[in-house]
């Protein structure tokens, strides 16, 4: 393990970082039944990624920056370094516990013991499309299609929920979580970026 390959994973999950943030991509569907409606509304929407796209990316950031841990680990044992003050790290962070948790159920499907005590899960994905960053919308019958160009001006949605009913935005959860790997575990290994 050396510091090229800690930088490549470090790169990883800024690459994942970014993609969490835009909302950008081809187009998805859904479809909507009113209270008291007997049709179905189909809707497209332009310009904007899936919710099950933006659920894949927040899964792979978290198990990334869980990950990170092993490869810091791993570098650790390398140098000689303790490995236990990285855990140390972890275990004080509860940013980096809800991470555990999350990604630990998406690699396992399920989460039989939880670093946080917590089960904190991943929920609630998708999107706050406000009306200004739609170009035109388009009708015809039961259908549609949102032509969405301002795709900057949309809220990601994504939440970390626990079992005590706590709620945290993901984002928040995430970029806390890579905070502690960059300025306490890296420092701990020396390894910070200038």
């Amino acid at each position: 393990m050396s510091p090229a390959d800690l930088d490549e994973v470090r790169n990883r999950i800024g690459r994942l970082l970014q993609a969490v943030q835009h909302a950008a991509g081809d187009s998805y569907e859904t479809s909507y039944k009113a209270t008291g409606a007997d049709f179905l509304t189909h809707f497209r929407v332009i310009g904007v990624k899936a919710p099950e796209q933006l659920q894949d990316d927040f899964l792979n950031l978290f198990v990334w920056t869980w990950s990170l841990k092993d490869y810091i680990k791993e570098y650790c044992k390398v140098k000689g370094l303790s490995m236990q003050k990285i855990e140390d790290v972890a275990n004080k962070s509860k940013s980096l516990q809800y991470v555990a948790d999350i990604a630990n159920r998406a690699k396992h499907g399920t989460l039989r013991e939880s670093r946080s005590g917590e089960f904190a899960e991943l929920v609630g994905f998708g999107f706050n499309i406000p009306k200004e960053s739609i170009a035109r919308i388009s009708c015809a019958g039961p259908e549609v299609v949102l032509h969405v160009e301002e795709n900057k001006l949309i809220q990601i949605l994504a939440t970390v929920r626990t079992n005590q009913g706590k709620e945290f935005d993901a984002l928040v959860v995430l970029k806390d979580a890579i905070g502690k790997w960059e300025n306490q575990a890296f420092e701990i290994v020396q390894l910070n970026r200038s």
